[in-house]
């Protein structure tokens, strides 16, 4: 019979054990993906593949800013990611605010099919988008693409954040109320700050979310100097000739700001889903 130390220590291995293996799962196509940019071309087809570099070399990553506009596109994804997150989390906060606090006709009903539009692949929407933008003249530019990309962000993070703005009491803002505070007032200097964990997850998701998108992009902005990083990037496949080094290599300086983002603000982004997961 297994002692109680024994059987711990066996637990403590399985998970180890697990735990390694989901990390190398994950990691090595990250590794893979790293040490190929770091390869010159002949080195990139070997066979069988070496895990390790012959000669490295940074040859991939001066073509990528010498011979393309890697630069231009990745300016552009950043502008339009921002933008994408103010947006939907302005209108996101103050939506999610209303729907905790305040009585209306429709408000339940309104509340409970936020996430209809999920319901539909964002494929369906592309024509309607598109015209209603050229309507507007917004195609073809950078805030027609964040306006397309919030009306997919919007109704997640208004879901999110509505399970963070209910978890947070009314008695803190009748307080601040009582002692002379608008209610604008309160919710600046009381809500806002208990909901600051829930905003900085959702936020983080709506970035990455425009950071990666590829459909809207590649339809709604034709001007080259417009692109944004997934499109832009697909112009290094031609119908004769793919070069992995360049690919990979943007690759690699598409990653890396965000796990670098994430180490720095993983604490935030566990308390905020958390929060929202107790909350909600």
């Amino acid at each position: 019979m297994i002692s109680y130390k024994n059987r711990q220590r066996l637990l403590l291995s399985r998970y180890y054990f697990l735990t390694a293996l989901v990390l190398f799962i994950v990691g090595f196509p990250l590794y893979w993906m790293m040490i190929t940019s770091l390869k010159p071309l002949d080195e990139i087809f070997d066979v069988p593949p070496k895990l390790f570099p012959g000669h490295p070399t940074l040859s991939n990553y001066k073509e990528l800013f010498l011979l393309t506009d890697f630069a231009r596109y990745f300016f552009n994804s950043l502008k339009v990611s921002i933008g994408t997150t103010i947006i939907a989390l302005s209108a996101a906060t103050f939506g999610a605010y209303s729907l905790t606090r305040f009585q209306y006709r429709g408000r339940e009903i309104f509340g409970r099919s936020i996430l209809l539009s999920y319901m539909f692949p964002g494929a369906l929407l592309v024509i309607p988008l598109v015209v209603l933008l050229s309507k507007v003249r917004l195609t073809n530019s950078h805030l027609g693409l964040a306006l397309a990309y919030t009306t997919f962000s919007l109704p997640f993070s208004l879901w999110v954040l509505k399970g963070f703005f209910s978890g947070i009491p009314v008695e803190l803002e009748e307080a601040a109320m009582i002692d002379g505070s608008s209610r604008l007032g309160a919710f600046f200097d009381v809500v806002l700050p208990q909901a600051l964990p829930g905003i900085i997850a959702t936020g983080i998701f709506t970035f990455i979310w425009a950071w990666n998108e590829y459909l809207f992009a590649l339809i709604l902005i034709s001007d080259e100097s417009l692109k944004t990083l997934p499109p832009g990037i697909m112009g290094f496949i031609d119908a004769t000739n793919v070069n992995w080094g360049l690919i990979m290599a943007a690759s690699v300086l598409i990653t890396l700001p965000m796990a670098i983002f994430f180490m720095f603000i993983q604490k935030q982004l566990v308390t905020g889903i958390g929060a929202g997961g107790v909350k909600g």
